[in-house]
């Protein structure tokens, strides 16, 4: 059986977060002192696997870590190779790199191939302004070691005006020599960034204008429920884009997210999710296609939940 919606989109990827917690504090993304859920909230391993097994009978095939910061969860290793006996057909994994250090093992046992990495400067004073972090250096070797170990790593910017959009092209060099992929996603009116949207939004086309000025730029086909669009800079730096302002991809979105305390949202802008924990098999099937009827055909002006709640 397969999750097809009223609008004919098939839910075959699935985020799934491990915690609302975090090492770091975006300032697009929560505050310094949030508000994070009790742990004992939290969905246990068994409870994770019972879920997950199950959407994959409903045809899920994609399954990507998040958070908040997944890798401060404790039972990380625990979670994860849970999940590895399912025979997932790909999972992968989005951090903040700050912690990957301790991670090596687990992530090649788990058989993890792919890494995004959210990293908004390369610049240790605005990378701190951001963050409120101090440690981009970590970050940076990590990614590094990251590379030579073999993972396929992608790095996601959100770009701002004002703040860090002077580094678009730095990004990019970066991304040369360090032969990863690297992403701009504009800034989205979701929770705290809602403060930052008016005077620090800026699109992927005033991006994509400014990079044609000096390279040359071929766009490259990607599958029909992408999130980003992607170029392929003077044949051999991979650039995408994710435009959920200006250029909305929800006609042909594929994602359903599960947060860490067990409740499935349609979709990131979602105000409410349906809990799907301690309920039958049975139950869960009704919430699926209630779930199916919620998933919106076109985005939402704003929100006021932060993304870290629902993992993003």
């Amino acid at each position: 059986m397969e999750l097809v919606d009223p609008w004919h989109r098939r839910i075959r990827k699935l985020r799934v977060s491990l915690t609302d917690r975090c090492n770091l504090r975006c300032r697009y993304c929560m505050p310094l002192h949030p508000d994070f859920m009790n742990k004992s909230y939290y969905l246990k391993t068994h409870e994770y696997a019972e879920i997950i097994q199950e959407l994959l009978t409903y045809g899920i095939e994609e399954i990507r870590i998040t958070g908040g910061e997944p890798l401060v969860r404790p039972e990380f290793p625990e979670i994860m190779l849970e999940l590895h006996k399912l025979k997932i057909p790909c999972l992968s994994l989005t951090t903040n790199g700050a912690l990957l250090q301790d991670h090596w093992e687990i992530l090649k046992a788990c058989n993890i191939k792919k890494i995004n990495i959210s990293l908004d400067s390369l610049e240790a004073e605005t990378f701190t302004a951001i963050t409120h972090w101090k440690y981009l250096s970590t970050i940076l070797d990590n990614i590094s070691q990251a590379v030579t170990q073999g993972f396929e790593i992608k790095i996601n910017m959100v770009i701002m005006r004002g703040i860090n959009d002077h580094e678009l092209f730095d990004f990019v060099e970066y991304a040369r020599k360090s032969s990863i992929a690297v992403r701009f996603l504009e800034l989205m009116r979701i929770g705290y960034a809602n403060e930052l949207y008016q005077n620090h939004f800026i699109s992927a086309e005033e991006c994509i204008i400014k990079l044609k000025t000096r390279y040359r730029m071929n766009k490259i086909n990607v599958e029909s429920d992408s999130t980003a669009f992607y170029f392929m800079i003077d044949d051999e730096i991979k650039v995408g884009f994710i435009a959920s302002e200006s250029q909305p991809f929800c006609n042909h979105c594929s994602r359903w997210r599960l947060s860490a305390d067990g409740r499935l949202f349609a979709c990131l802008f979602a105000e409410t999710g349906i809990p799907i924990r301690n309920v039958s098999s049975e139950q869960r099937n009704h919430v699926y296609q209630q779930l199916l009827g919620m998933k919106p055909i076109q985005r939402f002006d704003q929100v006021k939940h932060p993304m870290y709640q629902i993992g993003g």
